[in-house]
């Protein structure tokens, strides 16, 4: 599945490199600009996680 191009919220480039499906806490990913090397986590909103590699005991969590 390819993820749609994400805009960094320092310089607006979207020349950013996603670094971890997951940040500081499961609802977050962590990417990496590539124009002014900053890094930055964006949140996941309704996303279809399903392509995510995700720990064993969230694999068949259902939304509630």
């Amino acid at each position: 599945m390819k993820e749609s191009p994400i805009r960094c919220p320092f310089c607006g480039s979207l020349h950013a490199s996603k670094q971890s499906d997951f940040g500081t806490s499961l609802m977050v990913k962590q990417y990496f600009c590539l124009d002014c090397k900053s890094a930055f986590e964006w949140i996941k909103w309704g996303e279809d996680n399903t392509h995510l590699d995700l720990p064993d005991f969230l694999q068949d969590r259902q939304p509630e």
